[in-house]
């Protein structure tokens, strides 16, 4: 039971705590804009992924636990890309550095639209599929602005 407390200890730390330095990081450069619904977003993302995990590591026999629990937070966020409503938010991260900066965050829906950085609402949600680095590469793709 304690080599499970242990991993699971290490689990936390590979998919909820470096992760979180991440979304630190982008709450930095978002520079006091509204950022709670992307934290709440990415906060939900890392607890699933820690429940997932646990999982893992329920299956997982071996040592060192600490070694286990990286196994585990690798699985799952191998599979985070494919999994539904995560998909996208696991994406985000990779297209921050991809456009040097936070980009434009696109929606699908029945007039899809794109929030721009700097932008009051602008966030990342479950909802979102899709990032461009300019807004002129969103109207492009056949995105419109969103003014609401």
């Amino acid at each position: 039971m304690r080599s499970f407390q242990r991993a699971s200890a290490w689990l936390a730390a590979f998919v909820i705590g470096v992760p979180a330095l991440g979304v630190v990081a982008v709450i930095v450069a978002l520079r006091g804009r509204s950022w709670a619904l992307f934290a709440v977003a990415y906060l939900v993302l890392f607890t699933l992924a820690y429940l997932a995990g646990l999982i893992l590591l329920a299956l997982l026999r071996f040592r060192p636990d600490w070694l286990r629990a990286l196994v585990a937070a690798v699985a799952v966020y191998a599979l985070a890309p494919v999994a539904p409503l995560v998909g996208g938010m696991t994406h985000y991260p990779y297209h921050v550095i991809r456009c040097g900066g936070l980009p434009v965050v696109g929606s699908d829906g029945a007039a899809p639209g794109y929030l721009a950085p700097g932008e009051e609402d602008y966030a990342v949600t479950p909802f979102h599929k899709r990032f461009f680095c300019t807004q002129k590469e969103a109207r492009a793709a056949g995105y419109y602005h969103d003014d609401f």
